[in-house]
């Protein structure tokens, strides 16, 4: 009877995209730690209360950081990136199916993240654009995104019925076509992140503004098209998805998958983080000044971030008046009158004046 062990530790040295999906994950999650904290100090520093932005973002790495612990099981205990006869070589049947039970978690996760930093930007931008047309075209969107969570969220928990049969594919029941619905739910998706990134960019680039600085706001708010481009590559790895190997082929959609929600805290924190770094770093590429003018000007649907505030120290001076013989004073002569006669008088009129000493 075969032995088969308990971890895939020992094929970790070997195990390279397993390692890679660590790497790059540990490295991400340690940043998104480090711009949340500068997101709170933000926020100290412009004497603001924490919003229903900022909460979510909290939940969103909460959520984020349970996700990450379950890839790290996945990899280390249940082989991600080895090929699937490795795998049960190594730690037996059992392996992959614990394998597919953790990887119907992490899906219906990454949904819930990926909501909660969407909802999170837009309620951000009600806060920021003020326009009341604006708003409301943002509510429509963070409806939309809502909606979108909750289909998918139950398209995915039970695209097979019943659920088991998702990890244990033997017993009785039935599933849908995966490649259509990922590759669906994908495109959706990819959809409404555009519509998001894209939301407050009109507005933006009517601002009375340098090129220079709409192009460093623009980049702030639209980080998230680097997010738009590894969905639209992680759209195409679905076709190439292998039931029968998916401890090998699921690791090239894991990796990309986690880098969805690690970029979208960053991009949902950086446009906050602009106290922190005018404090630390003497720059201003995250804030402006807007100059305010009648009617309906462009400026008007923006509400300039605070910054932070530096108290006024009285600064006590004087001065030594050392007195002067009033014959060593120059005197200026401020006002003048002069008096013409006629020149066979031979006369003229001295000047009066009014002089000030200094």
């Amino acid at each position: 009877m075969a032995t088969y062990s308990d971890t895939l530790a020992s094929a970790l040295p070997y195990n390279g995209p397993g390692k890679t999906d660590l790497v790059v994950e540990t490295v991400f999650l340690a940043l998104d730690f480090v711009f949340t904290g500068i997101r709170l100090w933000s926020r100290r520093i412009s004497r603001t209360e924490l919003q229903a932005n900022d909460y979510l973002i909290l939940t969103a790495l909460f959520v984020l950081t349970a996700r990450y612990a379950v890839v790290v099981v996945l990899v280390v205990e249940c082989g991600l990136g080895l090929h699937a006869p490795e795998v049960e070589r190594i730690g037996g049947p059992g392996r992959i199916v614990v394998f597919r039970k953790l990887t119907y978690v992490i899906d219906l996760m990454w949904l819930t993240l990926c909501a909660l930093i969407k909802v999170s930007i837009l309620h951000f931008y009600t806060v920021v654009f003020r326009t009341k047309w604006f708003r409301y075209l943002v509510y429509g969107v963070m409806a939309l995104v809502i909606a979108f969570w909750i289909a998918a969220f139950f398209s995915d928990a039970f695209f097979c019925i019943p659920p088991q049969k998702s990890w244990i594919p033997e017993i009785p029941g039935h599933c849908g076509d995966s490649s259509t619905i990922y590759t669906v739910l994908a495109s959706t998706d990819l959809s409404i992140d555009i519509i998001v990134i894209a939301l407050p960019m009109p507005i933006l680039w009517k601002l009375q503004l340098a090129t220079a600085k709409k192009i460093s706001l623009t980049f702030v708010f639209g980080l998230g098209f680097i997010i738009i481009i590894i969905t639209s590559v992680r759209i195409r790895f679905f076709s190439e998805l292998d039931p029968a190997d998916i401890t090998y082929t699921f690791s090239k959609i894991a990796l990309l998958s986690s880098l969805v929600p690690l970029l979208g805290i960053i991009n949902a924190n950086l446009p906050i983080s602009a106290p922190v770094f005018q404090k630390l770093f003497k720059i201003s590429l995250l804030t402006t000044r807007i100059k305010r003018s009648n009617g309906t000007a462009s400026s008007d649907n923006f509400q300039r971030l605070r910054e932070d505030e530096y108290g006024l120290t009285d600064i006590k001076a004087s001065r030594n008046i050392n007195t002067i013989d009033d014959s060593r004073r120059i005197n200026v002569q401020r006002d003048w009158e002069v008096n013409s006669m006629p020149v066979s008088d031979h006369q003229s009129n001295s000047a009066h004046s009014d002089s000030h000493v200094l």
